[in-house]
């Protein structure tokens, strides 16, 4: 019989994606505690059943965001090092904890084995019968089979044995980099952050006709809708300005702008940003693959959210360069001159095949140069939108680059810099780059 706990959490995964769920409400509704409803919420909200939105409250969301590393599961490494399942089969979706490498005595491994943990060996059985008889699973390297009671061990304790051919620093350097990648995709806020579903907002249907926009524009104070059919499906967007010169009769499927720009869950916050502002909208719905309208995703619901500009992500290229780059210090001379110049020492990893800097790497250190100087000096969240690049002289291994920059134009919503990329007291590049302004910070 399934306990009270279990019984909220069944609740939850019943409802539709977007329902709103408070602790008062699902205690009434289920006659439990609101203690036990608490409890089950916030285990919903770690199992990625629900999720607590700022200004909108705790709803259901779909569980499709990347997993952490504590969300891990054992068919992920499976998947991951193209292995083989030994025994343990029933364990083989349990989620693990951490991962430990089995290259030391078996008296001395035992300290780091914790239940749920993950111990990479290659064929020693004493070391795999330790691992499994403290509760962690194994993962045996180099293509090695376990003998029968290994195997024995791991079906009766459902901890899975799995082997990989691969031998045990590529299975290491493939979790790692896998920890990473999800991590990273874990990071970046999308529309699914902060959109408001659409069970939260007033929608307009196609045969409506203008008199019902009044009607809804009087009683809510927004201007701009969404206009969907009698399924939902989004057919368009009316604001009070496609309405203008029409009577009231008029249906809005004969004013309404069709095919507007819409986004899904999916999609990066800042890539939402972006087209807000750079369409000079208030509102962007939110559809799914089907073009059903789940939702909308407008200024006053981004606003207060950090873009990911500066996450510690080592795997990231833009990372990796953006920790080489510093300011130089020099003599203001150009009273134009509002920005540092900024430099960066070329290492092999931003080299290209023939040992010079990397166009692609080039880019993204102008990219770097441009929105840190307007976010640090000018406390403006920006993003580039156009470079135009010209790569002179190739710039080698180990050598210094400096970056000028000087405004060549600027006004509240686009910044234009003329760059002179130096090295070794040579012009090596010269590039125009275009910033949108996205916000003042």
């Amino acid at each position: 019989m399934a306990t009270k706990h279990e019984e909220i959490i069944h609740y939850l995964e019943s409802l539709p994606i977007g329902r709103k769920v408070s602790v008062r409400a699902l205690a009434r509704e289920l006659k439990v505690s609101e203690g036990t409803a608490y409890r089950a919420i916030k285990s919903a909200e770690s199992s990625g059943l629900v999720a607590t939105i700022e200004r909108v409250g705790t709803v259901r969301i779909e569980k499709d965001r990347p997993k952490k590393l504590d969300e891990l599961s054992f068919a992920d490494i499976l998947d991951l090092i193209d292995g083989r399942v030994l025994g343990g089969a029933l364990g083989i979706n349990k989620t693990l904890n951490k991962f430990v490498i089995g290259a030391m005595t078996e008296t001395a491994m035992i300290p780091y084995i914790s239940p749920m943990s993950l111990v990479i060996v290659g064929n020693r059985d004493g070391a795999q019968k330790i691992a499994l008889t403290h509760g962690a699973a194994v993962l045996i390297t180099g293509g090695f089979q376990a003998n029968a009671e290994i195997i024995g061990l791991a079906d009766e304790a459902e901890l899975p044995l799995i082997s990989t051919n691969y031998d045990t620093f590529t299975v290491a350097s493939l979790i790692n980099r896998e920890i990473s990648n999800k991590n990273i995709k874990q990071d970046i806020m999308t529309v699914a952050d902060v959109y408001e579903p659409v069970e939260q907002i007033q929608v307009l249907r196609q045969t409506q006709k203008v008199s019902d926009y009044q009607a809804l524009r009087r009683s809510t104070n927004n201007t701009r809708f969404s206009v969907v059919t009698d399924k939902g499906r989004l057919v368009g967007i009316v604001t009070l300005q496609d309405i203008h010169g029409f009577s009231e009769g008029t249906l809005l499927d004969k004013v309404m702008v069709k095919n507007p720009i819409t986004v899904t869950r999916h999609t990066s916050l800042a890539n939402a940003i972006h087209l807000l502002t750079s369409n000079s909208i208030d509102l962007i719905p939110v559809v799914d693959r089907d073009f059903s309208l789940v939702g909308i995703v407008n200024r006053a619901s981004v606003q207060g959210h950090d873009l990911p500009l500066s996450h510690e992500r080592t795997w990231t290229l833009q990372y990796q360069v953006s920790e080489s780059l510093y300011t130089i210090e020099q003599e203001v001379k150009d009273a134009e001159q509002i920005f540092p110049n900024w430099g960066v020492h070329v290492t092999p990893q931003m080299a290209n095949e023939i040992g010079a800097l990397s166009i692609g790497v080039l880019s993204e250190l102008l990219t770097l140069a441009t929105t840190r100087s307007l976010r640090v000096y000018q406390q403006k969240a920006s993003m580039v939108d156009q470079i135009d690049l010209n790569y002179f002289r190739l710039v080698q291994i180990d050598h210094e680059v400096e970056i000028r920059l000087k405004v060549v134009n600027a006004n509240r919503r686009r910044t234009t810099f003329d760059i002179d990329v130096m090295s070794d007291h040579t012009l090596a590049a010269k590039a125009i780059v275009t910033c949108q302004v996205i916000e003042d910070i």
